[in-house]
């Protein structure tokens, strides 16, 4: 292509379409239906993440609070309609993953083999179709581009003779007027103005001619470029209507509410909230733990033999020697550091040193040969039961005379535990009462209660210290919501 029609391509006037090189604009919109398709894939992607969070947060939700409702003191009917929330946040959940998983491999897929076969790559760069549009409208335009451009020399050629008569016209004009004329400059004058009339005719006879030859050529390029644009019309069609059926199937997935999966979490989640009934609800705790509760009262007994041998044994028989192992805690570098765990481990054995390696906790002996036990001795009333912790190869077992106790006690009659670690029950009375704390504390790392005396935290979560940490490193605590219980004392701090 010459240079001269690439200049002309450069030369726009006006807005308008038919002005050469105007149709760049229609050539562009190809370009930008690919990144159309870009754009809106990406829209779709960042919603499919959304979709995905959003249901890892209800999952996450609908399990923490389950675990929390069943620890927690709601009983009943009641406590069934407050699980079925959480039972609506793992339904709703799965709904989203389904949801994040259609967007993803239907939606995005399919606008990603549409753009694939819409937009061809070319190796120097760009697509095909772009320079299939730019040389068609470029090979519309060339005719007309060309003859426009010799018009326009045709009239800037006829411009200029109209300024060199109308020059030469003043000049003889002024010659005239002067008073030393001289004969000879005014006949060049004039000669000069009749030259330059002649030739303002000839190039406005050649400029009209030349209009007239582009007036001629204009209806072929227009029916030319009218074509080219209709082809590029119909390509952009194509790519309005699959978007337009893309985005409804994009809506058919995000409508939940059309969902009958959906709908039936809802009515199920009405059905059993309303079935809730207070009356049924007071009725089972009356039974289970008020005083529709059976009940063995106490009765007259005759006197019999094998009574009285069984009263006979039980008072006669000795209390054996020996030691009950209360609790046990290993120490050593071998392994890290656990947070206190809350087992609680009691046996029995004979009131004697044990032999060098024996561990009664490991039922393989020829792995512990290298472990060493120590062995005290300590009073209940000086010692409460210690939760098991475990954390390395040297064993300290806490022991309490088996002595202490008589054959008939039980935590049944007894009515409380005397080793429970909030001190109900105990016998010593004369056992010093620790202070009261009040202390805020956030909680450093995220906790699981293993025991129904524990405490489930979150790291982050705030909390009362109701008391100081005791020898195993446990405190006791409120958290927000009101429950009470122990949790590890190094898994929270104080808040200044």
């Amino acid at each position: 292509m010459s240079g001269s029609y690439d200049d002309s391509m450069i030369d726009v006037s006006s807005d308008s379409f038919w002005e050469v090189g105007n149709y760049k604009r229609t050539v562009k919109r190809v370009d930008d239906g690919n990144r159309l398709c870009n754009d809106l894939m990406s829209c779709i992607h960042e919603r499919a993440r959304i979709e995905k969070m959003y249901a890892q947060h209800l999952s996450e939700w609908g399990k923490r609070w389950r675990q929390l409702i069943e620890k927690g003191p709601q009983y009943g009917m009641l406590e069934r309609a407050w699980s079925a929330l959480c039972t609506e946040a793992e339904k709703v959940s799965e709904l989203h993953l389904e949801v994040k998983a259609a967007l993803m491999s239907e939606d995005y897929e399919k606008l990603k083999n549409w753009q694939r076969d819409a937009f061809h790559k070319q190796m120097i760069g760009g697509f095909k179709e772009t320079k299939e549009a730019d040389d068609g409208f470029r090979k519309a335009q060339k005719p007309w581009a060309k003859k426009l451009k010799e018009m326009e020399t045709m009239k800037k050629a006829y411009h200029s003779a109209c300024k060199e008569e109308k020059l030469a016209a003043s000049r003889e004009t002024n010659s005239k007027l002067e008073s030393n004329n001289n004969p000879e400059a005014q006949k060049k004058l004039q000669e000069k103005v009749e030259k330059c009339q002649q030739e303002g005719q000839k190039t406005k006879e050649r400029y009209e001619k030349s209009l007239e030859e582009l007036d001629k050529l204009t209806p072929q390029y227009m029916e030319n470029m009218e074509q080219v644009f209709e082809q590029w019309q119909h390509f952009e069609d194509k790519r309005i209507r699959f978007f337009k059926e893309l985005l409804l199937e994009v809506k058919q997935h995000l409508d939940l509410s059309a969902n009958h999966r959906f709908q039936n979490i809802y009515h199920t989640l009405e059905d059993t909230i309303s079935a809730t009934d207070a009356e049924e609800d007071l009725k089972w705790f009356r039974s289970n733990h008020g005083p529709g509760m059976p009940m063995n009262w106490p009765q007259f007994e005759d006197w019999s033999v094998d009574l009285n041998r069984t009263l006979s044994r039980r008072g006669t028989k000795k209390t054996p020697e020996g030691v009950t192992l209360t609790g046990i805690s290993q120490t050593g570098s071998d392994q890290p550091v656990q947070p206190p765990k809350t087992n609680s481990i009691s046996l029995s054995m004979p009131n004697k040193a044990p032999p060098t390696g024996f561990n009664p906790f490991d039922e393989d002996d020829d792995d512990q040969d290298d472990e060493e036990q120590e062995v005290q001795v300590e009073a209940v009333e000086e010692t409460p039961p210690a939760r098991n912790h475990i954390s390395g190869k040297k064993q300290e077992v806490k022991t309490v005379s088996s002595n202490e106790r008589t054959p008939d006690w039980s935590d049944e009659e007894s009515g409380a535990n005397p080793f429970s670690a909030n001190g109900d029950g105990n016998p010593f009375e004369d056992k010093p009462a620790s202070p009261v704390l009040s202390v805020l504390v956030r909680a450093l790392y995220d906790y699981e209660g293993q025991e129904q005396d524990e405490l489930t935290f979150k790291a982050g979560d705030e909390l009362t210290k109701l008391g100081e940490e005791d020898d195993q490193g446990w405190c006791k605590g409120r958290l927000q919501d009101g429950q009470v219980g122990l949790y590890p004392a190094n898994y929270a701090e104080d808040i200044v």
